[in-house]
């Protein structure tokens, strides 16, 4: 027998549904024109073959220019239920769909748990679309707006996870509040779902740019900011504290924000076993501000700095505009990360996060007046490939672990933090070995866009 969570708890899910897609429909960020849609919770509507209304979780009804008729109708069946969503479920929601609007009718189950198989291949031969909710309580990256609200079509690769997504029980969502399989594909996007759900080619693409919004409206709502605006934070933050040259201390420019804004700093936090599925180094909250940096094993001094630098960064940032909580791991502070695990937003902000940490932890002026006296005393010359270059020769490797060597001891940072800083500032070409490297220069390029 199937276990169903309360009314209670069904009615809270359609009501998140409902007030998620509302929100975007009234901010016009949606694919429809929030002139052209109207939305409705418990509404019925009639069945010849009942002879009464069927009530439906929610519905969205779409209008052509000057219509007063709805030309297509939405209906969203919501399940909040302890255990997968059977292929039964998905017959008994056409069949009801079938007997009030057979036509230009789009069907969407949402649901918190994932679905048998068998009902998401029932689901994908009768045009029904697939929406499982994760709530953001739960994700590494909790922001004030769904970010799949803002999500870009899924990389061909993400489909895979999509799929793990709707159907296992165990998935962990790390920064995506939805993954769905619309008729034709699997994706994180909202809009794009929407997109598929509703037309396909059911109309002239002329009638369709009537009724939605163009896809420029589908931005992200993180401002890019350049390597030199990232730079002047750092030096703003550093002149208030007169730093002047070495090692930064971390210490004295939390107190100084502890004075400006509150911000509360705790570091070696235990981690709570009952956490969450990946191991956290650090966590930021913004309201009220508070930063943690939690005891990891085995302990590393320039990780730990790093770490708080990261979620310095984030505070100096004022990413609170965009974010309610935030944690780490070593995994995020990898600028060559595919963002398809987290959309562009979240890739924004930790980009920028890692970037200012880096500029904070390593003052460029001072990194590069230092950098160059160590390729004087090493007598290293530029011969075309940029001031210092690394391949897999040993000569290259050991002039390479000589100068980072000396900027980790004395910058205090890890050495994958000093290679990061060097290549970002355009004074390291890295042309080692490897599988599938992106340049840090051709990251920096691509979050422009």
């Amino acid at each position: 027998m199937k276990h169903r969570s309360t009314t209670k708890k069904g009615d809270a899910l359609e009501l998140i549904i409902r007030d998620l897609l509302q929100t975007e429909i009234e901010a016009d960020r949606f694919y429809l024109k929030k002139e052209q849609c109207k939305f409705y919770w418990k509404k019925g509507y009639f069945s010849k073959d009942r002879g009464s209304e069927i009530i439906f979780d929610v519905a969205i009804e779409v209008y052509l220019p000057g219509a007063e008729k709805y030309s297509h109708l939405v209906l969203i069946e919501c399940k909040n239920y302890k255990d997968h969503v059977p292929v039964s479920d998905a017959e008994e929601f056409f069949s009801k769909v079938q007997q009030v609007a057979a036509a230009n009718c789009k069907m969407i189950i949402a649901s918190t748990a994932p679905f048998q198989h068998g009902a998401v291949e029932y689901a994908r031969s009768k045009g029904i679309g697939l929406l499982r909710y994760f709530e953001p309580g739960s994700h590494k990256w909790e922001l004030h707006r769904s970010s799949s609200a803002t999500a870009h079509s899924s990389a061909a690769e993400q489909a895979e996870t999509i799929a793990s997504a709707l159907t296992r029980e165990d998935f962990a969502s790390q920064a995506f509040d939805m993954y769905m399989q619309s008729p034709s594909r699997a994706t994180n996007s909202l809009w794009d779902f929407f997109e598929d759900v509703l037309f396909g080619d059911t109309l002239p693409p002329a009638l369709i740019r009537r009724i939605t919004n163009p896809r420029s409206r589908l931005k992200s709502q993180v401002p890019f900011l350049t390597m030199e605006n990232l730079e002047r934070t750092a030096m703003k933050a550093l002149s208030t504290i007169g730093y002047s040259g070495g090692e930064v201390n971390l210490d004295v420019l939390c107190s100084h924000e502890a004075l400006r804004t509150g911000l509360v700093v705790e570091t070696g936090v235990l981690s709570s076993p009952n956490a969450i599925a990946f191991p956290v180094l650090g966590r930021i909250q913004f309201e009220p501000p508070t930063i943690q940096v939690y005891a990891v094993e085995p302990m590393h001094r320039g990780r730990d700095r790093f770490t708080l630098a990261h979620e310095l960064a984030h505070h100096l940032l004022d990413h609170g505009r965009f974010l309610i909580r935030e944690s780490c791991d070593d995994g995020d502070f990898d600028l060559r990360r595919s963002i398809g695990s987290t959309g562009n937003d979240v890739a924004r902000l930790e980009l920028q996060a890692n970037l200012l940490a880096a500029s904070l932890l390593m003052p460029r002026a001072f990194v590069t007046s230092d950098f160059h006296q160590m390729l004087r005393t090493l007598e290293i010359s530029d011969r075309g490939y940029g001031p210092l270059y690394v391949d897999d020769q040993p000569c290259n490797l050991q002039n390479f672990d000589a100068v980072v060597g000396h900027l980790m001891q004395r910058y205090g940072v890890s050495r994958s933090a000093a290679q990061i800083r060097l290549e970002s500032m355009g004074l390291l070409h890295d042309a080692r070995r490897r599988s599938g490297p992106q340049s840090i220069q051709s990251i920096l390029a691509a979050t422009a866009h």
